[in-house]
């Protein structure tokens, strides 16, 4: 070690010491910090002392994990500082030149910069000190939305960088792995993407959550907490057209299924299927009746074009083919997507009733898709089989 590293590490591990009792997030356990994997005894209670490790080992071990609380606190006073030095404009938005080097800037997304006004700031800075409270916290709760996500990967990458300036080296684990429920964020990051967290149909495709910049202070769900100063209300904007979002907030140990087959698939009578929007009603005009191999619907005759769509969809392997649908509120275009598994269903037992086919669309993702927002389909059994090849050459991949 160099003479400038070791009077870094000096000054760095008697910080990380004095921090070591005070990081105590249930996720992010003693045992994942150590150099090498533990093995736990079987009668382990969580108790960190009872950990076989050399008490050197278990100290550095400590030192590893306290660095989050030291970087997530380092970060709060970075904010302060930015807000501090930062001069915002009559539009509230800061001199870029300036806020090239701050917080927000470094670790946000680049391209959304646009949005990062004097509110923004001030929002990241309170989310830090929520992030901060909860890594302290024994009962710490995961990443409650967006904007904690993106601030905990970089409490992470600090952390880590700690770790290594203080000669400690990386844990075994990455703490990604417990203390990021996942990582749809980094999809904001990728030059690739641009544009994704407007087209809810692509990421439902992905399987992934990626929202516009006013909901990434929005809760995740009903049970996740965000702080009082900086939570926004869902914006509802560009929602995807998905009639399991009717579930959300319903609890998970009730005990009737609401949707049972039983309940889905009832011989009652069909509600119609109008179209959702004039886009809709412009599609199906235009498709073309003429083509024995397209399904396409016909709010006019409920009965007998639900019965057609679900002999279309026995064509094909678990009903795979190509999907012409609206893919969220107020889209005005209508997209044509492969779906891996296609199956038709009569009625949702949530809401407003309404005929709806439960589809795989792109990787796999189901979506409860209403009739009324679906213009045709097409039986294609190829869709699937492309879908096992790739899975499978991606599966040998891994394996090599």
């Amino acid at each position: 070690m160099r003479g400038s590293d070791h009077d870094e590490a000096s000054l760095l591990r008697p910080v990380l010491a004095a921090g070591a009792h005070r990081m105590r997030h249930p996720a992010a356990p003693l045992a994942h910090f150590a150099a090498d994997p533990v093995e736990l005894p079987e009668d382990f209670d969580g108790d960190d002392e009872d950990l076989d490790l050399p008490p050197a080992a278990l100290e550095e071990a400590r030192q590893r994990r306290a660095a989050l609380l030291v970087a997530a606190t380092g970060i709060i006073d970075r904010c302060i500082d930015d807000l501090g030095e930062l001069e915002f404009g009559d539009d509230g938005m800061p001199d870029p030149d300036q806020a090239e080097e701050s917080f927000v800037f470094e670790r946000f997304p680049a391209r959304h910069r646009a949005g990062y006004d004097e509110v923004f700031f001030r929002n990241v800075l309170v989310t830090v000190v929520k992030v901060a409270h909860d890594l302290a916290d024994p009962h710490g709760e995961p990443a409650a939305c967006t904007a904690e996500e993106i601030v905990r990967d970089a409490v992470i990458d600090e952390a880590l960088g700690l770790c290594e300036a203080a000669g400690l080296g990386r844990p075994w684990l990455h703490p990604s792995e417990t203390l990021l429920e996942d990582t749809d964020f980094e999809y904001l990051f990728a030059a690739d993407m641009d544009g994704i967290e407007d087209d809810p149909a692509l990421q439902a495709g992905l399987g992934a959550y990626i929202p516009t910049v006013h909901d990434w202070f929005t809760p995740f769900n009903p049970d996740r907490i965000v702080h009082p100063y900086t939570e926004t209300a869902p914006s509802g904007r560009n929602e995807v057209h998905d009639l399991r979002a009717r579930l959300r907030g319903r609890p998970d140990d009730q005990e009737d299924d609401p949707l049972a087959h039983a309940v889905l698939d009832a011989p009652a009578s069909l509600a119609r299927f109008d179209a959702g929007s004039e886009v809709i009603e412009l599609a199906r005009r235009a498709a073309d009746r003429h083509d024995p191999d397209l399904w396409i619907a016909d709010p006019t005759h409920p009965e007998q074009s639900f019965a057609a769509l679900v002999r279309a969809a026995t064509r094909s392997e678990a009903g795979a083919g190509w999907l012409c649908w609206e893919p969220h509120q107020d889209a005005d275009t209508v997209r044509t997507d492969p779906v891996v598994a296609l199956h038709p269903h009569r009625h949702f037992p949530i809401g407003a009733d309404t005929p709806w086919v439960d589809a795989a669309i792109g990787t796999g993702h189901y979506l409860a898709v209403p009739l009324t927002c679906v213009v045709s389909y097409r039986p294609d059994p190829a869709v699937r089989h492309r879908w096992n090849a790739a899975a499978t050459d991606l599966i040998n991949g891994d394996n090599q």
